[in-house]
């Protein structure tokens, strides 16, 4: 396949860079701005077909068939509940999913900037349930699907939990569901996303996700998930 430059239209001649579409652009162009979602780097972020993202820039590519509308995700909540349900991951009581701002989620109860969803949870008689989903409006549907599976990780960790866990594994566990929807997807930019995941520097987020994952090729998903739910830890060694 000729691979088309997304600035100039040409083939890249010398170096060039892939977004998470694997669209290419020549990296003798100048960088005003990148996709928040895709990395598709862009001259100028005001040209036909770019629009904004919260306070980012999104793409033409990413903004096609985004999930703007409640109806949008309507469209798609189903196939990804019935994802997670196949991987054993399935809620007793349905949680409401909407559609929050237009861009990235502030979580103020821990001054987090940038989250994709967030599960509202409380705690009640019979212990930690999910009340509700929120998920940032104008996602692409990979972001879309693999925002949902981590925050339905919130939620099926929730009905289970006697208490609360330590953030890098509880964002990990959630991680490891949503690299899980990812991986079954097939496409380029699934891909490529789950590989971000895999390399994320955050000490919460993909130090959680590495640490989980680790244990589950070690010891298995299932003991894994036994362990978090009756333990609030992962498996010991050799345990």
């Amino acid at each position: 396949m000729t691979l088309a430059c997304t600035v100039c239209g040409g083939e890249p001649l010398g170096t060039y860079e892939l977004s998470m579409h694997e669209e290419a652009t020549c990296a003798s162009h100048p960088v005003a701005a990148r996709c928040t979602l895709c990395g598709r780097p862009a001259p100028d972020p005001r040209a036909p077909g770019w629009s904004r993202w919260g306070a980012a820039a999104r793409c033409p590519r990413c903004a096609l068939g985004a999930i703007e509308t409640q109806e949008d995700a309507r469209g798609q909540i189903p196939e990804v509940r019935a994802a997670m349900a196949a991987l054993g991951i399935e809620l007793t009581r349905r949680v409401r999913v909407t559609l929050a701002g237009h861009g990235p989620l502030s979580v103020e109860t821990t001054g987090r900037d940038g989250v994709l969803g967030i599960t509202h949870q409380q705690w009640g008689p019979a212990g930690y349930a999910a009340v509700s989903i929120e998920i940032a409006a104008g996602l692409t549907p990979i972001h879309f699907g693999a925002t949902l599976a981590h925050e339905l990780g919130h939620a099926w960790l929730a009905e289970r939990k006697s208490g609360p866990l330590p953030l890098p594994l509880e964002e990990g566990v959630c991680e490891v569901f949503a690299g899980a929807w990812l991986k079954k997807q097939g496409t380029p930019m699934a891909t490529r996303l789950r590989a971000s995941m895999e390399a994320n520097r955050d000490p919460i987020y993909g130090d959680g996700y590495r640490m989980v994952r680790a244990a589950i090729l070690h010891t298995g998903i299932e003991s894994v998930l036994t362990s978090v739910i009756k333990t609030g830890a992962l498996p010991r060694p050799g345990g």
